[in-house]
């Protein structure tokens, strides 16, 4: 490493070190839960807003607890299943290598950022029926789109867990959520990741961070130690194609958690996940442009993957390690450009660890996220053209949790780097530095 790469280095480190004692944070939860059944929110969290066993068990049961107070008629008349969140924050990003016309430039500016909030609204609609709806944006664009809207029907046969059925739009059952990430600067880079092509183009959009349109099918066991997830979508942002279901596509996901007693491994899960997501590649027209609906000739974005999960220490206040692999592949046919199929392989490592005092306020946090491409696109092109590495450091301090609301500090910083895309073949970063209130009600 050079003296300025060192140097930089350091002072990101000492910038890092002030702003985590000096702020700190948790991410979305719905607080009308524990106002419900008078629990604070860490019933059912680890660390803001990872769930833990409990949790997972009371999303999968679709938001009860079968203890005879599920029912909406019963609660509370002060229970109303809505929540409000909202993160003011203040966010610096500097790129490097940025094209303009007094030459090659590091561009960096900072401020209070646009702000937007999610409406959480959600609950159980009667015995074994709940609902999941988020208008989200309200933000100075004028913005507001539904990010979820789905309703669920668990134990469908009979009265076992084995069979549950979402409809809507859903996140698919990801091996760590991709809208309930402990970091607020940076995605999964394995999720939404795709092969390029030099000055060309892709035609798949498909992100397996975001919602999608579809079914669920859902099972597990009475304590949800054992999981499957099988949802069948249309791959998002698509123009749609002429089938019965347009642009059809499915997710699948197997996961099995192991409990130990004794020792400093508490919980351990391992998993295996994939998906297929289809695009059309050719349309009718009208005018020239492609008519939305008219697609044909499929061609698939494929990703599958292994993943495994080791909680060392207490279960209520673990140091949670979290182990993503996947290989992913896009065919010719979605790749302008190119002149044969692009793949490649992605990871990320991902540490929370929570210290046992203080009424769990403290989250620390950290990941590494890398991207190798296998085969490119375009096979002239360099072998780690758009290769990627990110990571994030952070943490969080939980100023107070109730069972009517939840407010922290915030505080992260996080770097990605990707190989030869800009002017040149010069590599590109971008730094992020963020400091914000986390707040829902």
């Amino acid at each position: 490493m050079t003296r300025n790469g060192s140097l930089r280095v350091a002072l990101q480190l000492a910038v890092f070190a002030i702003v985590m004692f000096v702020f700190t944070s948790p991410a979305s939860a719905i607080p009308a839960f524990a106002r419900k059944y008078s629990l604070r929110c860490t019933a059912c969290h680890e660390s803001w807003p990872v769930l833990n066993d409990f949790g997972r068990n009371f999303r999968d049961n679709g938001y009860q607890l079968r203890l005879g107070r599920d029912d909406t008629v019963t609660a509370d008349p002060g229970y109303w299943p809505v929540a409000v969140h909202i993160t003011p924050t203040y966010l610096y990003t500097k790129a490097t290598n940025q094209a303009t016309d007094q030459g090659v430039k590091d561009i960096g500016s900072g401020g209070v950022a646009d702000a937007s909030i999610d409406l959480l609204m959600a609950g159980v609609l009667t015995q074994d029926i709940s609902f999941l709806v988020v208008p989200t944006g309200f933000a100075s664009d004028g913005n507001v789109h539904l990010e979820s809207y789905w309703a669920y029907f668990s134990r469908v046969f009979k009265d076992s867990d084995w069979l549950n059925i979402r409809i809507g739009q859903h996140e698919v059952d990801l091996p760590a959520s991709g809208h309930r990430g402990i970091s607020l600067t940076d995605s999964y880079l394995l999720y939404s990741y795709h092969p390029a092509v030099p000055g060309g183009s892709n035609l798949s959009a498909y992100d397996m961070g975001e919602n999608q349109k579809g079914v669920e099918f859902l099972g597990h066991d009475q304590t949800s130690l054992t999981r499957y997830s099988v949802s069948v979508f249309s791959a998002q942002d698509s123009l749609g194609s002429r089938n019965g279901l347009s642009s059809p596509s499915v997710y699948g996901h197997f996961q099995k958690y192991f409990r130990f007693k004794d020792g400093p491994v508490s919980e351990v899960e391992v998993g295996a996940w994939g998906v297929v997501a289809n695009y059309p590649t050719e349309f009718l027209t009208s005018g020239g442009e492609p008519i939305p609906g008219t697609g044909s000739k499929l061609q698939s974005s494929t990703r599958y993957g292994v993943e495994a999960n080791v909680w060392l220490g207490p279960t209520a206040a673990p140091l949670h390690l979290d182990f993503v692999y996947g290989h992913g592949s896009d065919k010719k046919e979605l790749l302008t450009g190119g002149d044969r199929a692009g793949t490649w392989n992605g990871a990320f490592v991902e540490a929370i660890w929570v210290p046992p005092t203080d009424l769990l306020h403290w989250g620390i946090f950290g990941r590494y996220d890398i991207i190798r491409n296998q085969n490119q696109p375009l096979s002239t092109a360099p072998s780690n053209y758009n290769n990627q590495d990110q990571w994030t450091l952070g943490a969080r301090y939980t100023i107070a949790y109730s069972v009517r609301d939840e407010v922290a500090f915030h505080g992260e910083i996080s770097s990605d780097k990707v190989r030869g895309i800009g002017i040149g073949g010069l590599d590109q970063r971008v730094d992020n530095i963020m400091l914000g209130v986390d707040f829902t009600y």
